[in-house]
């Protein structure tokens, strides 16, 4: 058997178990993924080192990791992609030969369905909502489909001056700067968790700045947040999480598995799951 697991904070409405399962018993694949929620674990004594530790003892082939650990589990890796470390960010441990490796699937997914569903409207100025792990992923890829101007907001004035100065230092052709929420935007995306289940209400409010376009979010248990609701009222352009969700779940399926996932079938699952949740 193969096994595989996503470690986070608050992840019992994920769907990503229940997509990696159906993608390996259609390919027939003797293949498990559990989920391990640190919100609901009962020992105070099991920290995020000591699951991922446990995870790899236990014969699994790799785990994803989602908020708040995506940053933290650097220091406790043997190697990651270069993708990953200029992003400084990772959402997918691979264990090989006693070793563990970390790839950033995020940048994939989130940058593919930006391409599939926003990109053809105007995206020159954008505003980032999320300066951690995630933020860093997206960031990046809000500036390789063709932001010219991305303007970054987080609670944590320190942590959106350090992605500031790391997004600018990748991509120097372009301007990067802290968001005062003053100034006007083509686009917003959240990358942060507000809008979850477990973290209810939204990251900002949409009567407080000016979108003129176009409105994301990278969460998608809720599939539609209360960000997102908002700006539907407003008749902006939407893009839901889910098309990231299915485009880096799809990437891992396949370090996990060696095997290349059919990431129609798995779009077609997580949209059969979630009308099942809306039921």
């Amino acid at each position: 058997m193969i096994k595989a697991g996503l470690i986070g904070s608050g992840i019992a409405g994920s769907l990503t178990p229940a997509m990696h399962i159906a993608e390996g018993a259609a390919q027939g694949i003797d293949y498990n993924y559990v989920r391990f929620d640190m919100a609901t674990t009962q020992d105070t004594h099991q920290t995020f080192a000591i699951v991922l530790a446990a995870a790899e003892d236990d014969g699994f082939a790799g785990v994803n990791i989602t908020y708040p650990f995506k940053q933290a589990v650097i220091e406790l890796l043997d190697d990651i992609t270069n993708e990953a470390r200029d992003i400084g960010a990772v959402n997918t441990v691979v264990f090989r030969n006693g070793k563990r490796f970390g790839h950033n699937t995020d940048y994939i997914g989130f940058r593919k369905s930006f391409a599939d569903q926003l990109s053809s409207l105007p995206h020159q100025n954008a505003a980032l909502v999320g300066a951690g792990g995630a933020g860093a992923a997206v960031g990046l890829a809000l500036l390789d489909e063709g932001v010219k101007s991305l303007h970054v907001l987080d609670s944590d004035l320190s942590a959106a001056g350090r992605l500031v100065a790391k997004l600018q230092h990748l991509r120097p052709s372009v301007e990067v700067c802290i968001w005062d929420g003053q100034s006007a935007v083509d686009g917003l995306i959240n990358a942060t968790p507000m809008g979850m289940e477990s973290h209810p209400g939204a990251a900002v409010s949409l009567d407080k700045v000016t979108v003129r376009q176009w409105v994301g979010d990278i969460v998608y248990f809720p599939l539609i947040t209360k960000l997102l609701h908002d700006a539907r009222a407003l008749k902006l352009r939407t893009m839901t999480g889910g098309g990231m969700a299915v485009g880096q779940a799809s990437a891992a399926f396949q370090l996990f598995t060696g095997r290349a996932a059919d990431a129609d079938r798995m779009a077609a699952h997580f949209r059969a799951l979630n009308r099942d949740k809306a039921a």
